[in-house]
């Protein structure tokens, strides 16, 4: 059995004629794949290039225009006061209520005035006692006057002696000084009538400018302190925006008008003139920009969020695009034109470009090699290499406006 086994051999002829089979299968299928292959990029326009891509153009612009930074801010009123009462006592009118409008001087609350009335009686007693006071000295230098006088004379005609004269004299003096003490009377006691009768007048708290009433500190009755506030106003009228500029841009945007936004209704106001507040913040290097808007509705309100369009660089005439014509690489941002080559269809050649800035949805370029009126690639240029057949569509039908002959 085992010289059976051992004396069994395959014929050397077999292995040559499977590796010939072998040999043979491979360069048919390598063969059949490669054919496969040219015919693909053939039947798709290149000569074993990448295929076609689909785009939309879009034409290169010149508008005139200008960099503009947003900046956000708050609205804030011209003047906002907390009005105080300048005298102590119980109110007894209170006048206004929260969103009321008032008037410059316009009386909003009153305070009790009993105590001062009573005080302004005994301060004219005061004034009548002092006055019949100085009267009756002055009255008293004129009788010292007419008897100093006959005593000069006596004393020159030897009737009287010098001593009788000077007493006369002293007499004189010690009258007039009286009578000017009882003058100095009559001014303080009138002074004193007279500061009564303003803080009479202080008892009515009036608005300072004309504004609108946002918030009430006190009720009828309540006892109200010197200096306790009793309403706040904010100023009607025009309204200022407080915007928050980086220090780079503060200088540039002097004596100039910008488009203010207002967040909460929509609005865009144009600033009727700005300031800059000369002190930068430490902590964000930005300044604060005061905008003047007008507000003749009184819809914008304090406190509102608002963005302002500043211009930052020169307005002039420059090239732009649409965003979607930049596509950034390592060699910096770029844009696609067609290139035609004489072939059935144009490639995509790469343009360097220099950004000046971008304005929502359009970017303004530096001159380069672009013109007015170029071709842009806009769409489908997110994969697109140089040389890269184009298969350009409009925007609207998704028809070929190029298509291979």
């Amino acid at each position: 059995m085992s010289s059976d086994s051992s004396s069994f051999r395959i014929p050397p002829l077999v292995f040559i004629g499977l590796a010939v089979v072998v040999v043979g299968l491979s360069w048919w299928g390598i063969r059949t794949l490669s054919s496969a292959k040219t015919d693909e990029g053939a039947s798709k326009g290149g000569s074993g290039g990448p295929p076609p891509a689909t785009v939309i153009m879009a034409s290169v612009e010149s508008r005139v225009s200008a960099k503009r930074q947003t900046i956000i801010g708050t609205l804030q009123a011209r003047s906002r006061s907390a009005v105080a009462a300048l005298e102590a006592g119980a109110l007894l009118e209170v006048l206004i209520e929260e969103g009321d409008t008032v008037k410059k001087d316009e009386v909003i609350a009153v305070l009790d005035g009993r105590r001062l009335k009573a005080q302004i009686a005994e301060a004219k007693a005061e004034v009548t006692v002092a006055e019949a006071f100085q009267h009756q000295k002055e009255s008293r230098v004129e009788r010292s006057t007419i008897d100093l006088k006959m005593k000069e004379k006596l004393f020159g005609d030897g009737a009287v002696s010098e001593a009788e004269l000077l007493d006369a004299r002293s007499a004189n003096n010690v009258d007039r000084s009286v009578a000017q003490a009882a003058g100095d009377s009559v001014a303080a006691a009138k002074s004193r009538l007279e500061l009564f009768t303003v803080r009479l007048t202080d008892l009515e708290i009036r608005a300072p400018f004309d504004g609108r009433v946002v918030e009430r500190h006190a009720e009828l009755g309540e006892w109200v302190a010197a200096g306790s506030p009793v309403a706040t106003l904010v100023s009607s009228g025009e309204i200022e925006a407080w915007l928050k500029v980086p220090e780079r841009f503060a200088e540039s945007i002097r004596g100039q008008e910008i488009p203010v936004t207002v967040k909460a209704t929509g609005q865009t106001v144009t600033s009727i003139s700005l300031r800059v507040v000369p002190e930068a913040q430490a902590a964000t290097r930005t300044l604060e920009v005061i905008a003047t808007l007008p507000n003749p509705g009184g819809t914008l309100l304090p406190g509102l969020s608002v963005t302002a369009e500043l211009p930052v660089m020169a307005s002039e005439e420059r090239l732009v695009v649409p965003v979607n014509a930049v596509v950034q690489g390592y060699s910096g941002p770029g844009v696609f034109i067609p290139l035609d080559q004489g072939g059935p269809m144009p490639v995509a050649k790469r343009l360097a470009v220099e950004v000046a800035f971008q304005d929502n949805e359009n970017v303004y370029l530096k001159p380069g090699e672009l013109k007015v009126g170029d071709q842009v690639v806009v769409e489908g240029n997110e994969r697109l290499f140089p040389f890269q057949p184009l298969n350009i569509v409009t925007r609207d039908s998704g028809k070929p406006e190029n298509s291979p002959k």
